[in-house]
């Protein structure tokens, strides 16, 4: 019996990536990366047979890194792949929003939840992933440190939902595209 083939995504479990792996190829073993970079040379070298990447988000617009990357990537689009996509902000077990102080994501859901950061008067910090934000104030154990991720992430990294569903427009999605090397290649 084979291995089940794996699909690279940028982030860590639990990441908004992951999800839309898990969602767009099923049988496949999701595999994080730490950039956007890695996960195309993992596809261009043969290490995954697929990469789902965020291409481009109704609020916060084009994701410039992968725009800039596919062009030149020499990987074929299969398929998108359309996420919603549902903002949590995140803290410690027995933390309030009274205690924070500064929201950590990556810096496209940052974009989708600006006005919630700015009511909530929380400064926000780019981290490199969403998932990795909420993994970073898990380990922390500062008060003061909230994420932006989902809910999946609040679950694995043992965190709260201080506030729910705070982005911008609740009609928020991701478009994720499919990306393979060429038949042949």
């Amino acid at each position: 019996m084979n291995p089940a083939p794996a699909a690279a995504f940028q982030g860590v479990f639990g990441a908004f990536s992951h999800e839309a792996c898990l969602q767009a190829l099923p049988d496949y073993v999701p595999t994080p990366f730490d950039s956007f970079e890695a996960v195309f040379a993992a596809v261009s070298q043969g290490l995954c047979a697929r990469a789902v990447l965020p291409l481009e988000n109704s609020i916060a617009g084009p994701v410039p890194e992968v725009t800039r990357l596919l062009p030149t990537s020499g990987l074929e689009v299969l398929r998108e792949h359309s996420l919603p996509i549902r903002l949590q902000l995140l803290g410690l077990p027995g933390a309030s929003l009274s205690d924070a102080r500064t929201a950590e994501s990556h810096p496209m859901a940052l974009g989708q939840c600006r006005r919630a950061l700015a009511d909530l008067r929380l400064r926000a910090v780019d981290s490199f992933d969403t998932a990795g934000a909420a993994c970073a104030v898990a380990a922390a154990g500062d008060p003061a440190r909230t994420a932006v991720a989902s809910r999946t992430a609040a679950a694995l990294y043992g965190l709260r939902i201080l506030s729910a569903d705070i982005e911008d427009a609740g009609d928020n999605r991701t478009r994720f595209v499919i990306l393979s090397r060429p038949a042949g290649g």
